[in-house]
């Protein structure tokens, strides 16, 4: 569409944004300048006009209406400054000398400052309007017929709201017969009074007709529905108000639609767990802020990312095939992946997948949550640390060294080698316990544990087996001999002097060992043999090593 230089450059600007859609609609469309000249005109008003656009820009609307519209026309123009929205009726006359009765609803554009800088508006032909009236005039019965025909009810009232026409719709939307809805108050049907009162006034606020009123009326049944009014002040003969008419239809399913697109807009921005809206193509369309707090993607990103981008399986295999195949036949896809921060770190995560369906059935776009599993994993794998491991020590509990003996006996039959298992008790801790303490206990325990674990290899196992005892798996020995090196070095170890607070105690150990596969064959057996030696040892003396002797 062409321009002026009338125009600021916000306000063209604004036009070449807009001027598309403009463009389209079927109405007219014009700007009148600061001189009160059109500025803008669009192709449906040059139709009207039957006018080129060339004719129209930069020449005053009034050159082109009949001489009793432009009387009325120069009242309008001059309340551009003072009245925001204008409704007029006028007469346009064509080239060829036709007249084409029109409607213009028109508002005033202000500067930043307050002034009046244009007035823009739309124009609707009224011909076809009109020549129904005509046909009324001749045949009511034509007009009845076109009414009874609209998708939306019609109606009129007189001044005083009692309705003196309906269109036969009016019985499906008031649940009356259309006999009955005739002489009825409008204001009767009103589930709230208050609701009239603001319509008229809306009316009169709106230079004589409304679009898209919305309130609730009260069917004959009782049932409150809502409905949509599109009004304005019809007249008679000598031009003056009789009354209103217009169209109502029932939006109840639309406000309930609307409300519930509200509710999930509402739920959506305020969910705890992040979620994320993909197309057909699974790229997002849009996330919620939990999303954006938990991976860091701003919202100048969305476009950029593929579902993919943001997670994938621990492996990386097959997920995307997978991925796409069950969603395709199922419609919905859970489980656990790794997904992607902003700043390319990863974490585990749990993802539900839902698919949402157009009326066809096919895949519109797919709704997506996930969950952050990191606290999660590391609360597991906590609660499997401690179910196998002593919480003083650190170190190995009985369920977890069974599990590494059976191991070693595997091993060692696929090797040929040697292996040995330690059952150690420490000397006289009870006089620990009693001369400084239970906390001097658990220090001289914790100490114990330590130096057990130095003194031996990083293929070795070291146990807490319960109270003072320890148990120890020296695996892939050569020899039997192997042993007495790393068990006299245990020994030495344990009888390092410990200190806690202001005592210094020394601790000794007996030392059972039995060897496998010399001195047992599984667990239970090498264990009961382990057991057996040491306690010899600790009936001979105390501080003593022992092997089992069958």
């Amino acid at each position: 569409m062409a321009s002026t230089p009338d125009l600021r450059d916000s306000d063209r600007d604004r036009w070449r944004r807009y001027g598309e859609a403009i463009g389209q609609i079927g109405e007219g469309y014009f700007v009148l300048s600061r001189a009160r000249v059109f500025a803008e005109v669009n192709d449906q008003l040059c139709a009207m006009m039957g006018r080129a656009r060339d004719a129209l820009l930069g020449r005053s609307p009034l050159e082109f209406v009949t001489a009793e519209s432009a009387a009325r026309m120069r009242e309008t123009i001059a309340q551009i400054d003072t009245t925001e929205r204008r409704t007029v009726r006028y007469d346009i006359v064509r080239p060829d000398g036709a007249i084409v009765p029109v409607i213009v609803r028109s508002l005033t554009h202000r500067g930043a400052r307050g002034e009046a800088e244009s007035s823009l508006g739309f124009v609707t032909d009224l011909s076809e309007i009109v020549e129904a009236q005509q046909m009324l005039a001749t045949s009511e019965r034509d007009l009845r017929a076109i009414l009874d025909n609209m998708q939306d009810t019609y109606y009129r009232t007189d001044l005083d709201g009692v309705i003196v026409r309906g269109s036969k719709s009016a019985e499906q939307l008031l649940g009356y017969r259309l006999e009955e809805v005739i002489g009825m108050r409008l204001a009767d049907l009103y589930a709230n009074p208050a609701d009239r009162a603001a319509f008229l006034e809306a009316l009169d606020q709106n230079g004589g007709s409304i679009e898209q009123f919305e309130c609730h009326l009260r069917r004959r049944d009782g049932r409150e529905i809502w409905v949509s009014t599109s009004a304005h002040y019809y007249c008679d003969e000598q031009g003056r108000r009789a009354g209103v008419e217009g169209t109502t239809r029932d939006i109840t399913e639309l406000r309930r639609t609307r409300e519930e697109l509200r509710l999930a807009a509402q739920v959506f921005g305020a969910a705890a767990e992040a979620i994320i809206v993909v197309n057909a193509d699974l790229q997002v369309v849009s996330a919620n802020p939990a999303f954006q707090e938990l991976t860091g993607f701003p919202p100048d990103r969305f476009a950029s990312l593929s579902l993919f981008d943001l997670a994938c399986t621990a492996s990386g295999k097959g997920f995307t095939d997978t991925f796409v195949e069950t969603l395709q036949a199922q419609g919905a896809w859970s489980g656990e992946v790794l997904a992607r921060r902003a700043d390319g770190s990863s974490f585990p995560s749990w993802m539900s997948a839902a698919v949402v369906r157009g009326e066809a059935g096919q895949r519109r776009q797919c709704v997506v949550l996930l969950s952050d599993l990191t606290e999660r994993k590391a609360t597991q794998a906590r609660m499997e640390f401690l179910a196998h491991h002593d919480p003083l020590t650190q170190l190995p509990n009985r369920l977890l060294f069974r599990d590494r003996v059976e191991q070693a006996i595997a091993r060692a039959g696929r090797s040929g080698r040697f292996f040995a298992l330690l059952f150690i008790d420490l000397d006289d801790f009870k006089v620990v316990n009693d001369s400084c303490g239970h906390q001097a206990g658990d220090q001289a325990l914790r100490a114990t544990a330590e130096r057990l674990l130095a003194a031996v290899r990083d293929t070795d196992t070291v146990c807490r087996y319960g109270g003072d005892e320890f148990a120890v798996i020296l695996a892939d020995l050569a020899a039997p001999d192997d042993v007495v090196e790393i068990t006299n070095n245990l020994r030495d170890q344990v009888a390092t002097p410990i200190r806690f607070q202001d005592h210094v105690f020394r601790l000794t150990c007996s030392i059972g060992v039995a060897l496998y596969p010399d001195d047992g064959r599984d667990c239970d057996v090498l264990l009961g043999n382990a057991d057996a030696a040491m306690y010899g040892g600790k009936s001979a003396g105390r501080d003593t090593l022992r092997r089992f002797a069958g």
